[in-house]
C-alpha cells in the first residue's frame, strides 16, 4: 500500500486495481460464488489501495465507489464492480450446460442432478439436499430468467454472449452493472491526447468532487476557508476555477490559446464550447492541463 500511495497516482492506480488486483478476484469469481463478505472485503482493499492509508485510516475519499464503478462514457473510470463481475462469471456455468453438453460436468449435472436429462435447468429449483455450488448456480439461472423475462429470452441472451464456443462474460456484467447517465464531456475528458492525471482531476471537478477547502472544513480537515490562490474569498469550486481574480487571468490566456470566447467562464459551457468546435486533441490536453 504505501508504495502505491508514494509512486502511482490516482490515475495510475484504477488501471493496476482493473489488472492486477481483479486478476485475483477473476481466479476465483470463475468458479465460485463469492461470499458478500468477501466480495465486500476485496472492494474495501481496492478502495483503500485508490485513495490510499495513511495512519491505518483511509484518506479522502472524493466520489462514490458506484460511480467510479461505471465506464468512461457515464463518467466513471471503468473499474469492474466486484459483486456484479463475480455474478457475470458465474452464470458460464448455466450457458456451459446448454452449450457444451458433452463436458464432464455437464454430463454429470445431466445425470445425477437433472435425472438423466428428464429434468430442465429452467426448472430446477434450489433445495438443502443439494450442495452449495449447485444451489448458487440455480442462483445465476434465477438471475438471467429476471434479466430476460423468460427461459427462452434467456436462452436466446446466452446465444448472443457465445463467440466461437466461448462465453464472453463482459455482455451479462453489461447488463446488472451499476449504471448512470452518459455525460457529454467523455470523449473530451478521456481524449487519448490527454496526461491520465488531467483526465482524473477533470473528471473529479465536472463532478464537483475536488477537495476544495470548504468540503475539507465539512469534514473536519481544516478550519479557515481562504482561496489558496487569492488568500481573499473563500474557496469552491466555482471561486478557485472561475470567480478567483488569479484564475480568470491564467484563463483569459487559456482562452486565447485555443481560441475560445472570453469573458466569464463556466467549467461545463467550456467544455460544451469545445466540443461544439470540435477541437482537437491538442486543445482538450490544455484545457484539461488548465485544470
Amino acid at each position: 500500500m504505501h508504495w502505491a500511495n508514494k509512486t502511482l497516482s490516482y490515475a495510475g492506480k484504477p488501471q493496476l486495481i482493473n489488472s492486477a488486483i481483479f486478476g485475483l478476484n477473476n481466479f476465483w469469481g470463475a468458479s465460485v460464488l463469492l461470499p458478500k463478505g468477501i466480495s465486500k472485503k476485496i472492494r474495501k482493499l481496492c478502495k483503500d489501495f485508490l485513495w490510499g492509508i495513511e495512519d491505518g485510516s483511509r484518506r479522502h475519499v472524493f466520489m462514490c465507489w458506484q460511480l467510479l464503478c461505471t465506464p468512461k462514457v457515464e463518467g466513471g473510470m471503468g473499474i469492474k464492480e466486484v459483486l456484479s463481475w463475480n455474478s457475470a462469471q458465474m452464470t458460464k456455468w448455466v450457458w456451459k450446460l446448454l452449450f457444451k453438453p458433452g463436458c464432464l460436468w455437464s454430463r454429470w449435472v445431466t445425470q445425477y442432478i437433472l435425472k438423466g436429462g428428464g429434468g430442465d435447468i429452467w426448472e430446477a429449483q434450489s433445495s438443502i439436499s443439494h450442495s452449495w455450488y449447485w444451489n448458487n448456480v440455480i442462483k445465476m439461472k434465477d438471475l438471467l430468467l429476471e434479466l430476460s423475462g423468460g427461459p427462452e429470452q434467456a436462452l436466446a441472451l446466452l446465444v448472443r454472449c457465445t463467440s466461437r464456443l466461448r462465453f464472453d462474460v463482459s455482455l451479462i456484467y453489461e447488463l446488472i452493472r451499476p449504471r448512470s447517465s452518459v455525460v457529454p464531456w467523455a470523449s473530451l475528458v478521456y481524449d487519448k491526447g490527454c496526461h491520465p492525471k488531467h483526465s482524473f482531476i477533470g473528471m473529479l471537478a465536472l463532478h464537483d468532487k475536488l477537495p476544495s477547502i470548504d468540503k475539507l472544513i465539512s469534514r473536519g480537515i481544516m478550519l479557515v476557508n481562504r482561496c489558496s490562490l487569492c488568500l481573499r474569498q473563500c474557496e469552491n469550486i466555482t471561486h478557485l476555477f472561475f470567480n478567483c481574480e488569479f484564475s480568470a487571468q491564467v484563463w483569459g490566456i487559456v482562452a486565447a490559446r485555443l481560441h475560445l470566447q472570453g469573458g466569464t467562464f463556466d467549467l461545463h459551457d467550456t467544455i460544451y464550447a469545445l466540443l461544439m468546435a470540435r477541437r482537437n486533441s491538442l486543445h482538450n490536453a490544455g484545457f484539461l492541463a488548465t485544470i
